[in-house]
């Protein structure tokens, strides 16, 4: 009997430490924008990111922007600070936000036909400057 409880103890202890890490960890961070609920409504592609204060975000972030310029997409950058759910502390180059998820992947083709990657991304835009 003891053999069993010992077993059962070490059981759920390992079974608690491998599913912790897990908790803390923001459901968004684990979930692409397709298959994330509606709590963040709006639509967002993010073409570039740049930690903030590293001494080239508005460099690299206006040379994305005129990437997608030449190729018939209207971008802006932006702190991620202004967005719920969104990584924070970055200095971003996005479109959005976007009608709807189909409308977001098809500027997101026409971005990688011109040779530019982005991925999708939910949030809730706060505003503020």
């Amino acid at each position: 009997m003891k053999a069993w409880k010992l077993r059962f103890t070490v059981l759920s202890a390992t079974i608690a430490a491998v599913a912790l890490p897990l908790q803390t960890l923001p459901i968004q961070a684990l979930t692409p924008a397709y298959a994330q609920q509606a709590e963040h409504p709006h639509i967002f592609n993010i073409y570039a990111s740049v930690p903030e204060g590293n001494g080239k975000e508005l460099e690299i972030t206006a040379a994305k922007i005129a990437e997608l310029e030449r190729c018939g997409i209207a971008a802006i950058d932006d702190y991620t600070h202004r967005y719920l759910g969104l990584a924070p502390n970055l200095f971003i180059a996005l479109t959005g936000p976007h009608r709807d998820l189909a409308t977001a992947k098809a500027e997101l083709q026409k971005a990688k036909s011109c040779g530019i990657d982005g991925y999708t991304k939910r949030a809730t835009f706060l505003g503020g400057e």
